[in-house]
């Protein structure tokens, strides 16, 4: 069976998940600021920012596991399967464990690293909360990549739509009736909590092919092997693109400076979030189950066919947020939006390279070939602190998104389409000039005009102005996609994916189970 279907249907869900996300985060955003005030609004950044970092303990499971699931669905391997999966869970577990540990250190620390904390107390109850609710982001963990290995993403959309609804109605509701941080933290707990049962429920095949005596200490060791270099690379990625810099400006200036540089920071990184739910969501487990089946042309293609889509994809979404990002923090925040949205400009750039080269990402990773990569991103993450600690002290915090600009720049534009013509053995003139450098300035040149007159139109914004604007540059980008202006393929990739969309399902073939 084709991995078509999946991947588009899975890839639409995910999108409409970012799309709440978005909506929901911009709509209880404001009423936090306003209720909590910007140090409070600060110190839940630094905070949850702060639990963000437990992710660095997986050891890269997070990616080898659905890598191994999906290379075991792709050939068939249903005891692989199972010794995967069991395995993968028990080192999840023990991976809850240790985030406890890790919660209970933050607690007892906090007066270390937070001086300015009036209200100690309220700040401990709040670590609590987000230690209960990183105990439910690691028992989750293995159902998800089992879901994410089978290319069935729209289940852990479905999941997360629910858990973001309720949560933000619930904050909604207590911000506006008085109650402080703590009672946003604990609904958030309780919001994580209700998704693994829903998880549960949803994939209940997953929990025949975990048993204790399945876990192999040699599958263990194979995973651990190939997450050594996941593991650093998705390390550098988090600390160098987003970890780093509100604890670097709360170091250097204050908790309200890193709070009104996320403000800023927070566009860049939705707009690379809906990218990356666009294309790249089952990317790894797509290119998984093809190089599992020994399928190098359809490995190849894909990687083509994924490339050239993302580099639309980039331009269009970092060109609305040019357009109309500086009209909508006025509208949003309009006290801050004078200093978020310099930063907001300078990492627009960066991620739209980032976005277009989330499929070489995958690609290197599925294949086993991302060593390279890992060493890269180890050493744009040392320049990048370097670089912001520099230029922060000299420019505040336009410093640290000038800082991002520059390393990430380089390792999106520059190394990363040299390591695939060198790791994978693509040429590079199909890697650079056909699959990134083309069609990004085609499409940038014939969209550029209706970027600027839309952002010169939106000077006195509303917000029926900024989705006017939106819908707008959504029509012209789609116009010209479906007229062949932007490709030739790309045209034909638009109209396979919307016949793929909207066709009715047929029975599947279901991936290899494990017998009770």
């Amino acid at each position: 069976m084709s991995l078509m279907p999946k991947i588009v249907r899975g890839s639409a869900m995910h999108v409409i998940e970012q799309v709440v996300r978005l909506g929901c985060g911009l709509w209880v955003t404001p009423l936090m600021v306003y209720h909590l005030g910007e140090n409070g609004f600060g110190l839940w950044g630094i905070l949850v920012g702060i639990f963000s970092q437990f992710l660095l303990l997986d050891l890269g499971l997070s990616t080898s596991m659905p890598r191994f699931l999906a290379r075991s669905i792709g050939n068939g391997d249903v005891e692989d399967l199972r010794h995967t999966a069991s395995t993968g869970t028990v080192g999840m577990l023990i991976i809850g464990f240790i985030a406890q540990v890790a919660g209970a250190i933050t607690w007892v620390a906090l007066p270390w690293f937070l001086s300015d904390v009036h209200d100690l107390a309220e700040a401990r109850s709040v670590v609590m909360a987000l230690t209960l609710s990183s105990l439910a982001f690691w028992l989750v963990r293995p159902i998800l990549v089992h879901l994410q290995s089978q290319l069935r993403r729209d289940l852990i959309a479905v999941a997360a739509i629910l858990r973001v609804l309720v949560c933000t109605a619930l904050v909604a509701w207590a911000l506006r009736s008085g109650r402080g941080l703590v009672t946003v933290a604990w609904i958030h707990a309780f919001g994580g909590l209700g998704e693994l049962v829903l998880m549960a429920l949803m994939d209940r095949s997953f929990f025949p092919l975990v048993r204790w005596h399945w876990a192999r200490r040699g599958k263990a060791r194979e995973l651990l092997i190939f997450s050594r270099w996941s593991y650093l690379l998705t390390t550098s990625e988090r600390i160098n693109f987003s970890g780093t810099d509100i604890f670097i400006l709360a170091a250097v200036i204050s908790s309200a400076a890193s709070g009104i540089y996320s403000l800023g920071q927070k566009f860049a990184i939705m707009f690379y979030d809906v990218a990356y739910a666009i294309v790249g969501a089952q990317l790894l487990s797509t290119f998984s189950q093809l190089d599992g089946a020994g399928n190098r042309s359809g490995l190849e293609r894909g990687f083509i066919a994924a490339s050239r889509i993302s580099v639309q994809v980039a331009v269009i979404g970092g060109g609305i947020l040019w357009a109309v990002g500086p009209a909508f923090l006025k509208r949003w925040v309009p006290q801050q939006a004078a200093a978020a949205t310099p930063v907001l400009l300078a990492l627009i750039l960066p991620h739209v390279l980032g976005a277009a080269q989330i499929p070489a990402r995958h690609l290197l990773i599925s294949m086993a070939r991302h060593r390279p990569l890992a060493l890269t991103f180890l050493v744009g993450i040392s320049l990048n602190i370097g670089l912001t600690v520099l230029l922060v002290r000299l420019y505040g915090i336009v410093g640290a998104a000038v800082a991002s600009l520059v390393v990430m720049s380089l390792v999106y534009a520059v190394a990363m389409p040299w390591l695939v013509v060198r790791q994978v053995g693509l040429p590079w003139r199909t890697v650079a000039w056909e699959c990134l450098w083309l069609p990004l300035g085609r499409s940038t040149l014939l969209l550029v005009p209706a970027f600027v007159l839309v952002r010169r139109w939106l000077e006195v914004p509303t917000y029926g102005h900024i989705m006017l604007g939106i819908a707008a540059l959504s029509a012209v980008f789609f116009a010209l996609l479906a007229l062949g202006l932007l490709g030739r393929e790309e045209r034909t990739w638009f109209h396979l994916g919307l016949r793929l969309l909207f066709k009715r399902n047929k029975a599947a073939a279901r991936p290899p189970m494990a017998s009770p």
